[in-house]
């Protein structure tokens, strides 16, 4: 099950802790003019959603939720490899609320979900997976910690001398810093490792469900 879904950038919020955006569910032709970013909902359940987007989205960040039967609700990222994340909403679904939002599922014709994740996108899962700092890499390659968030912000790109040092960095191949689609077997275990350390658990006392 994965539907389409777009975040909205909440430009009136008066606190200082209110969500920044909000992800209404639906296909992109129900937003008008078309504004915000795009997202897909890969799998959704009465505690959390799985979802994938070019958005680049911090653990921690808080975002509201448009359910069509339970209005706005609170979800925080839990982890995040982007360009997927996994978040917990503040309270569990009822039955109504999430059998209304799995319909949305519905509207959208399946198919080969296409990789959104960009060089930047790339470089930042690569840094925080291996739990380095932008001043780790920037020290590495001589150059200044916003040289490297300019890359990961796809603001600018290290010039050609500079990839084969990146790369060792990293612990990839020059070629493992251009974005490819992960195999689901990878994703999927990636995404267990990320659930397990969320919740403080073994990787494998995580159970992944995919309906098909």
């Amino acid at each position: 099950m994965s539907f389409a879904a777009r975040f909205e950038d909440e430009a009136d919020a008066e606190r200082r802790d209110a969500p920044r955006r909000t992800l209404r569910l639906g296909v992109p032709g129900h937003f008008g003019d078309g504004g915000g970013s795009a997202v897909t909902v890969h799998n959704i359940s009465a505690t959390g959603l799985l979802i994938e987007t070019a958005s680049l989205l911090d653990e921690g960040e808080l975002f509201a939720v448009d359910l069509p039967e339970a209005g706005e609700q609170s979800a925080e990222v839990v982890w995040a490899s982007a360009p997927m994340y996994g978040c917990r909403f503040a309270g569990r679904l009822s039955t109504a609320a999430l059998s209304a939002a799995e319909l949305q599922s519905d509207v959208v014709e399946s198919g080969p979900t296409q990789p959104i994740e960009d060089f930047g996108a790339r470089l930042h899962r690569l840094r925080i997976e291996r739990g380095m700092s932008l001043a780790d890499i920037a020290n590495r390659l001589g150059v200044s910690k916003p040289t490297v968030w300019a890359w990961e912000h796809g603001k600018s790109r290290p010039v050609e001398k500079r990839l084969s040092a990146l790369a060792e960095a990293l612990g990839v191949t020059p070629g493992g810093l251009e974005p490819a689609p992960s195999g689901p077997s990878e994703e999927l275990e990636r995404s267990r490792r990320r659930i397990a350390q969320a919740y403080g658990v073994e990787p494998a006392r995580v159970r992944i469900m995919i309906e098909l």
